[in-house]
């Protein structure tokens, strides 16, 4: 099997122009990812989707888009592939439509038609075995996008630091804590993209990387 085939990405940027809400670096953000990936990790451009609610853009990151856009990159994924997600822009928490005395915590598309936690956790349940998706989130109240079914490590003590989730196919809720660097998902993303290091038989993996629950997502400059 040539493992490690397709290197699939999904860029969202929601600066909210022209609202109370609106923030200025996370469309630049964008750009930076999508220049990171390419020249240090060997993602190709016609892999990767890029959303932002620029005049210019040709596709909104609407609800409906960002949604499809993961379908896509997900339904065209197979054993070894490496899936990324970034998304830089509001996150905020809503009461949970599937469990009592909890909420869900999700992101903030351009439209406000909000993406779940529980969103989440369904698409990164379709992925193919040996298959690896990681995902940044640049807003507040991401730490627990990947949730209960996924093996987190947490809590955030900085702001530069990931969560990593492993994909199992039972449904325990134990988790465990341990802070790792910032930089280790750089050096998690670069052994991905290393088609010499997949294993076989693997599970997907899945790393999230996200703001403490109690953070602000201050882009003002």
């Amino acid at each position: 099997m040539n493992m490690g085939k397709k290197r699939m990405a999904v860029l969202v940027g929601c600066n909210y122009p022209n609202t109370e809400n609106e923030l200025y670096g996370c469309i630049n953000d964008v750009h930076i990812m999508r220049k990171l990936l390419v020249e240090q990790f060997g993602f190709e451009p016609n892999h990767m989707e890029i959303l932002t609610d620029e005049p210019e853009s040709q596709v909104k990151p609407t609800g409906a888009n960002i949604k499809r856009a993961l379908d896509r990159m997900v339904d065209h994924a197979e054993a070894g592939d490496v899936l990324f997600l970034h998304y830089s822009g509001h996150g905020t928490r809503i009461p949970s439509k599937h469990h009592l005395m909890r909420e869900e915590e999700a992101i903030v598309p351009c439209d406000f038609n909000l993406i779940t936690d529980v969103d989440f956790w369904q698409l990164v349940n379709r992925l193919p075995r040996e298959a690896s998706f990681t995902i940044i989130s640049d807003s507040c109240h991401s730490g627990g996008l990947i949730d209960k079914e996924k093996e987190q490590i947490g809590p955030f003590s900085t702001p530069t630091t990931i969560a990593t989730a492993h994909h199992h196919h039972s449904h325990g809720y134990g988790t465990k804590s341990k802070s790792i660097p910032y930089e280790s998902i750089l050096q998690h993303l670069a052994s991905l993209t290393n088609i010499v290091n997949f294993r076989h038989r693997d599970p997907p993996d899945c790393i999230l990387w996200g703001r403490r629950e109690h953070q602000v997502q201050d882009r003002s400059a």
